[in-house]
């Protein structure tokens, strides 16, 4: 910009031509960006909303794990909607609360949960697409040792 003030001033059109030259990278990296994130990345995570929509449950590996701290796999059950809301009918120690909301994108690909006051209260690993979509949820055996965690895998129906 320096460059093109000095030109126009002078009225030199070799610098004119420099700045302009030297000008038209950044704009072009600037529009890149914003190109993809305002446009690019938000058509990805709808339609990764639109397919991880649906009704999950305990994958049968998790029964076990579960059955040992008193839960019985029908009481665990993840329902989400392509519009971002959840309705969760299950256990504290996973983290989610009864209803709430949830997007894509998060920090490494994880998806977010947050209550109805729009607090996050979980984040939870997605695999695969489609009828093969499943998501991976930390379940806390005890509130007071955070470290004490085992994963628990939903699955799509």
């Amino acid at each position: 910009m320096i460059v093109l003030l000095i030109g126009i001033t002078k009225k030199s059109s070799k610098l004119k031509k420099i700045a302009f030259g030297v000008g038209v990278v950044p704009i072009l990296c600037f529009g890149l960006i914003l190109f993809w994130y305002t446009i690019a990345v938000p058509s990805f995570n709808n339609n990764q909303m639109e397919d991880f929509a649906g009704i999950y449950v305990p994958h049968k590996s998790a029964t076990e794990f579960l059955n040992e701290n008193g839960i019985t796999k029908n009481e665990l059950k993840l329902t989400l909607y392509a519009d971002g809301t959840y309705k969760f009918d299950g256990t504290k120690g996973i983290g989610l609360e009864n209803k709430g909301t949830w997007k894509t994108g998060g920090i490494d690909g994880l998806f977010e949960f947050h209550d109805e006051d729009g607090k996050l209260s979980e984040w939870a690993s997605p695999s695969g697409s489609g009828k093969e979509s499943a998501l991976s949820f930390e379940y806390v055996k005890d509130e007071n040792d955070w470290q004490n965690t085992e994963s628990v895998l939903f699955i799509k129906e």
